[in-house]
């Protein structure tokens, strides 16, 4: 009993074993082969719709609408921090 349960232990390490060595021996890269370039490449064309342009309105944005951006003093902070790095 006690022989039978060892010898099917080391049947399913041997087993494991070699699974971790075809693992191990598939994960190891190999190079893309390179394409074939004989052919001139046609892309297809696409099912979607052309996207529609809209105009951006860049004044129209909840950062320019609040009260602290319209004030004047808000760029003047900006300009007088790019001045001190400058010099």
């Amino acid at each position: 009993m006690e022989r039978q349960r060892r010898e099917v232990e080391k049947l399913q390490k041997i087993i494991e074993e070699e699974e971790i060595k075809m693992l191990r021996k598939e994960m190891i890269p190999k190079a893309q082969l390179m394409p074939f370039f004989d052919r001139p490449f046609f892309p297809q064309r696409s099912t979607r719709p052309l996207t529609v342009p809209k105009e951006p309105s860049f004044m129209s944005s909840k950062y320019w609408r609040s009260n602290s951006c319209n004030d004047p003093r808000y760029f003047q902070q900006f300009a007088n921090a790019s001045r001190k790095f400058i010099k």
